[in-house]
């Protein structure tokens, strides 16, 4: 009896936590430029990962509704070393403390002579809507 209850605790203590696991952590909160710089660091580590459902879950509302973990997947690898240049321009750019350009529902990164990353706020969250 005894070894049917503790069974049966640890499956519901399983179900639970399946239930409330996340394939990857919610969004950074606030949009204040430290939450901007997280958003924009986790997209671009992701993509470097090959974790193409974070990224796709990083990205904004019209980029979400026209791609898919896949198509990312599949352009990323197709742009060849020009979205590896993008994403380590994006992380160079985070680990020098480049500027933030911050905006009222818009942040801008500058990577170099008219390239930028741009994010978008939705949500309450800071979601990236371009790397230029």
């Amino acid at each position: 009896m005894r070894t049917r209850s503790v069974l049966g605790g640890i499956l519901a203590a399983a179900a639970l936590g399946c239930a409330a696991a996340h394939p990857y952590p919610p969004l950074p909160e606030g949009l204040d430029e430290a939450a901007a710089r997280a958003s924009l660091e986790r997209f671009a580590r992701a993509l470097g990962a090959a974790r193409f459902d974070e990224a796709l879950s990083l990205l904004s509302v019209r980029w979400r509704g026209a791609y898919t973990a896949a198509r990312l997947a599949r352009d990323f690898d197709g742009a060849g070393p020009y979205a590896r240049e993008a994403k380590d321009r994006v992380l160079a750019a985070l680990g020098a403390r480049a500027a933030m350009d911050l905006g009222p529902g818009r942040a801008r990164l500058p990577l170099g002579p008219g390239r930028a990353a741009v994010l978008v706020a939705e949500g309450g969250a800071w979601r990236v809507d371009a790397l230029e």
